[in-house]
């Protein structure tokens, strides 16, 4: 299913972006170690590869993880052929579970054939996840429990919460990979929420209300291939707004019923603080008046990264996004600022029917002791946002600091300093979140 952020699912219900990227856990050795490190320890060789008929496959190290996700993952069973360049294959297609730390692929001889033998180690996947983020002056904080790899399925649950001094929302998520091991899956989202939302201009209020909004989506998918996802499914939005302590017009309460439309091609390889290769994501969902809808609403998303290493452990990433929604201007509006695209807004002030952005960024690993990896980044965000009759174009550059830890599944947590396109001035920003 899409793959979401935490604090850009809850800030925007269409455009899946994130506040930061976040990138899992431990992955290859290339990922964790310094350039130093690389080359004051030399590889030790690899093994021989025992090729032939695949008479059984043994699995070590999977405490928690079912030996049915592990196979699956592999994609080979007895009986099939394994040539020597499939090891490498095999481990990353185990690596890009998220689920371990390391992953071990070797052969021996049994019979007339060959034994395939796995060793992994895995990651400590149960975990409560602070979530926190400051922006000019808003901020919010909250707690989530989450479990990449429920009941040793590969299955997400997710719950919890976010509180500041815009308001507080309430979240929780369920996502099957696998529905009862097969290629269909499955994405269920919950959200209520209650939230002060401003449109600011040059730090002026230009527009306001409390959000008050119960939002619930189902989504059944199904796995064409690994790497392409589609899907549809049904969703329901109910708004209550109020007015707000700041004055301004109020929408009028109302709710939409209707159906959506997803495809995702998820083809990165996981590493430890960047995942190389294309992800691309579309989403599309409608109001049907005859399942009840008060109103019309009709939203698009359209988003794609792709990540190239550079010079080994240094990554070069392209992100464009494009949204639009057309429906009431208020309750509807897309609201960006802090989060990818669109950082040098503060969080949540610009709205858009319609929103184009792109950033580039390229980020350094600076220190890679034991227990974590220090990297520094600089980008620059670009869009075209366009909110009934007002047009905004801009250009933000920034630089960044980001800690991975590398043990347990808390992500990295980040600094940056973004221009704000509009004053000139220096925006700080701060954030942990969590991504999936």
């Amino acid at each position: 299913m899409p793959g979401t952020s935490l604090l850009g699912m809850l800030s925007n219900r269409v455009c899946l972006i994130a506040a930061l990227h976040v990138v899992g856990l431990p992955g290859l050795a290339l990922a964790q170690a310094s350039p130093l490190e690389l080359k004051a320890e030399a590889a030790p060789p690899e093994p021989a590869v025992l090729t032939g008929r695949i008479e059984r496959i043994e699995i070590q190290g999977n405490t928690r993880t079912k030996e049915s996700v592990i196979v699956r993952a592999l994609r080979m069973a007895p009986g099939d052929a394994l040539t020597a360049g499939d090891v490498g294959e095999l481990k990353r297609r185990l690596m890009n579970l998220k689920l371990f730390t390391s992953v071990d692929v070797t052969t021996r001889a049994d019979g007339p054939g060959i034994a395939l033998q796995v060793q992994v180690e895995e990651r400590w996947t149960l975990l409560p996840i602070p979530v926190f983020s400051s922006s000019d002056g808003q901020w919010q904080a909250g707690v989530f429990a989450v479990e990449s790899n429920l009941l040793g399925l590969n299955k997400t649950l997710v719950f919890g919460g976010l509180g500041g001094n815009r308001g507080g929302t309430l979240f929780t998520m369920y996502r099957d990979p696998g529905i009862a091991g097969s290629r269909w899956t499955g994405l269920v989202t919950l959200q209520v929420s209650k939230t002060d939302r401003e449109r600011r201009v040059e730090d002026v209020v230009l527009g306001a209300y409390t959000d008050r909004r119960f939002d619930i989506a189902g989504t059944l998918g199904y796995q064409l291939t690994p790497e392409l996802n589609v899907g549809g499914g049904l969703f329901s939005l109910t708004n209550k707004p109020l007015a707000s302590a700041v004055g301004g017009s109020v929408p009028e309460r109302g709710s939409v019923h209707g159906v959506t439309l997803m495809a995702e091609y998820l083809g990165q390889d996981f590493h430890f603080y960047f995942n190389e290769g294309l992800v691309a994501r579309a989403s599309y969902r409608e109001g049907v008046r005859a399942l009840g809808s008060s109103r019309d609403l009709q939203q698009l998303s359209l988003s794609a990264s792709y990540t190239l290493p550079v010079l080994g452990t240094h990554a070069l990433t392209l992100t464009a996004m494009h949204s639009r929604s057309l429906g009431n201007p208020f309750l509807d509006a897309q609201l960006l600022g802090g989060v990818t695209g669109s950082r040098g807004f503060t969080s949540g002030t610009l709205w858009a029917e319609t929103a184009s952005t792109a950033t580039l960024e390229y980020q350094v690993p600076l220190w890679s002791p034991r227990l974590a990896t220090f990297t520094a980044h600089v980008f620059v965000d670009v869009g075209r946002v366009k909110w009934r009759d007002s047009l905004t174009r801009y250009a933000a550059p920034g630089v960044g600091f980001r800690v991975y830890i590398r043990d347990v599944a808390i992500p990295a947590v980040g600094v940056e300093v973004v221009r704000d396109p509009e004053s000139g001035d220096f925006l700080p920003v701060a954030t942990v979140g969590f991504g999936f």
